[in-house]
């Protein structure tokens, strides 16, 4: 009974404390915000701003903490029920970095005023053409910009739980910026000119770009011309919001001729002649390729034929036709030689020519590999001790593959032997001679006796 009583009393003695999280300068609650009680992180406020927390006994030692506000921190009694938590946005930076539109620059001196709801702050832009604000966390302000020479500028900025940089290009009073670049590459076109109702402003630079003063609010005509390139022509009339006009220039079609010609100079007929990796025309019967539809620029042809070796060849195209030479050698194929003698016995180590020069030596297997060039007439001749040299004929069409080619040779005579019989031949018919000379004396040497 005493430990029931003891459960029940405690139980009696338990507070629950509800935390309202608010911001302080709206006084909007603040959903999402941590509650750490004692550095533990016990949960966050709902979507109402509010957490209920079950204090039990003794002081609480509360942290609420949220992105963008400045931690709050307190002991709270433990005897509390309702508990407001006011939250102090964080102060943060703001970076403004302005940028003259038409160049590109940095402009300083400019005039920056930041509104707020509750203040105004003003600053002037450096040498950098930057300006740096303090400001809170989760604040709408509004930044107007005045310069001299240039149009002014007003902007609203939502600033979030971090500092922040912005960048801010002012358009010119008067000043205009054109900016020419190539259809295909975009690349920038310098030298091109540039003129308001057939009045010359001037050339664009290196970076494509003219800047000059010019009439807005006003119908104007403006040619952009370049040596190369298709001239453009706008009628229009320019607000005083704008600050650049983007041309894009279409450069003249060109043609190539490219001419394909063997180390023999004679024509190649049928050549595919690629430009940047794709077919744009065939060598005909004269060994020229017509290529049509080009545009000024830099490219790299490559000759391909079947039987040849590739060759490639950078190339500059002018605004006019030009003309292009290439040489094709005739490329190689591989040619497998078997040697063997009359019995198909492989013949090791026998040597290879090829047109007097020699090519290599047979491998255990009686196998060499070589190369031959197309269209080409070889003599390859086979020698090896003990056997006779052979030769034979072979030639490999343009683009044909080669099957392997198998010679045999023949054993030498074995001239030592030969003239051993030949010797031993000799002997007998000396000794045959000597024979028939002796039975003769024999035979009248018994006659004469006879006769006596």
């Amino acid at each position: 009974m005493l430990l029931c009583l003891i459960a029940f009393c405690s139980a009696a003695q338990a507070t629950n404390l509800l935390i309202t999280v608010q911001d302080n300068l709206d006084n909007t609650t603040v959903p999402h915000a941590t509650v750490y009680l004692s550095g533990a992180n016990v949960g966050m406020t709902n979507n109402a701003g509010q957490f209920l927390l079950n204090s039990g006994q003794g002081d609480l030692n509360l942290r609420i903490s949220m992105d963008g506000y400045d931690d709050w921190a307190s002991t709270v009694s433990g005897n509390t029920t309702l508990l407001l938590v006011s939250l102090n946005r964080r102060t943060l930076n703001l970076n403004v970095a302005l940028y003259d539109s038409n160049s590109l620059q940095s402009v300083s001196g400019a005039n920056l005023y930041l509104t707020s709801a509750n203040s105004t702050q003003v600053k002037t832009s450096d040498a950098s053409g930057a300006a740096s604000f303090g400001v809170t966390a989760y604040t709408y302000y509004t930044l107007n910009i005045t310069a001299s020479n240039y149009q002014p500028r007003s902007e609203t900025i939502d600033v979030s739980n971090k500092d922040q940089n912005v960048q801010y290009w002012l358009l010119s009073g008067n000043q205009y910026s054109f900016v020419v670049k190539d259809k295909n590459s975009l690349a920038a076109v310098a030298d091109a000119s540039i003129s308001v109702n057939s009045v010359l402003l001037g050339k664009t630079d290196s970076r494509g770009i003219l800047i000059a003063p010019i009439s807005r609010d006003t119908p104007i005509t403006i040619e952009v011309q370049k040596t190369g390139y298709q001239m453009v022509t706008q009628v229009t009339t320019i607000s005083t919001n704008e600050a650049v006009d983007a041309v894009l220039l279409s450069p003249v079609p060109v043609s190539a001729f490219v001419f394909v010609y063997d180390q023999k100079n004679q024509s190649i007929n049928g050549a595919d002649v690629y430009v940047n990796d794709t077919v744009q025309g065939t060598t005909n019967p004269y060994g020229r390729a017509t290529l049509q539809n080009l545009v000024p620029g830099n490219y790299i042809f490559v000759v391909k034929k079947t039987g040849y070796t590739p060759a490639s060849q950078q190339v500059t195209l002018s605004n006019d036709s030009s003309e292009f030479q290439m040489v094709l050698s005739l490329a190689t194929v591989s040619q497998t030689l078997f040697v063997q003698d009359t019995d198909q016995k492989n013949l090791a180590g026998a040597t290879v020519l090829l047109n007097g020069v020699v090519a290599g030596t047979t491998d255990s297997h009686g196998q060499l590999d070589t190369q031959l060039t197309y269209d080409t007439p070889y003599n390859i001749t086979v020698t090896d001790d003990g056997y006779r040299p052979l030769s034979v004929q072979q030639n490999v069409p343009l683009g044909n593959t080669t099957t392997p080619l198998t010679i045999t040779l023949e054993k030498n005579m074995d001239w030592g032997f030969v003239t051993l019989i030949g010797v031993g031949i000799l002997v007998l018919l000396i000794l045959y001679a000597v024979i028939r000379l002796f039975v003769r004396r024999s035979r009248h040497h018994a006659t004469k006796r006879n006769e006596i």
